[in-house]
């Protein structure tokens, strides 16, 4: 899929699906009879109701799992947010590709499909500090690339993402969709 405007995207979120209420249900009541103490694991049981909701199955299975790493380089560098300079974004890229990162490891470990998409490294975003840091155009583009890349086979999805400067841009972006100060947002590093 392309998306030619961010209404395109807003359109496509809202036909997606919602995680199913059986399943959740069946889940959970499951999670209630395993000879367990009620939440001895945690967060984990959470999760496993919430998997088995989305995949619309009460007893989920994870068979198919896929890893997406998304990269960039972000203009708010030129600010100084950063000990470290954009060109690590393509060290830390290559070292991926070349399977040589922790999540290569993981995602091997666990079955996982893994892909690397670098977005336009070479071309950073504008500093977002003294306007917008992406065209409308340039935000399609990137949420066509995310969106063509998710596997329809995959049964489960762990996204990560790699770009100096990128917690700043999350900051930035948790201030503007869920309020509060800058910093409610950021902290050491």
């Amino acid at each position: 899929m392309a998306f030619t405007s961010l209404n395109d995207f807003a359109a496509a979120l809202v036909s997606l699906p919602a995680p199913d209420p059986a399943a959740l249900a069946g889940a959970s009541a499951r999670n209630g009879q395993l000879t367990k103490p009620p939440g001895a694991l945690g967060r984990l049981e959470d999760l496993a109701i919430w998997v088995a909701g989305w995949q619309g199955n009460e007893r989920p299975r994870i068979e198919r799992p896929q890893v997406l790493i998304f990269a960039g380089n972000h203009g708010v560098t030129a600010q100084g947010v950063s000990a470290f300079p954009a060109e690590v974004t393509v060290q830390m890229v290559a070292n991926f590709q070349a399977g040589g990162a922790a999540i290569n490891q993981l995602s091997r470990a666990f079955g996982a499909e893994m892909a690397v998409h670098p977005l336009e490294l070479q071309h950073p975003t504008a500093d977002f500090t003294s306007g917008p840091a992406m065209t409308e155009d340039e935000t399609c583009a990137a949420l066509s690339v995310g969106w063509n890349a998710v596997s329809d086979d995959a049964d489960i999805l762990v996204v990560g993402e790699m770009g100096i400067g990128n917690t700043t841009v999350a900051a930035a972006i948790a201030t503007a969709l869920l309020g509060g100060g800058a910093e409610d947002w950021v902290g050491r590093g």
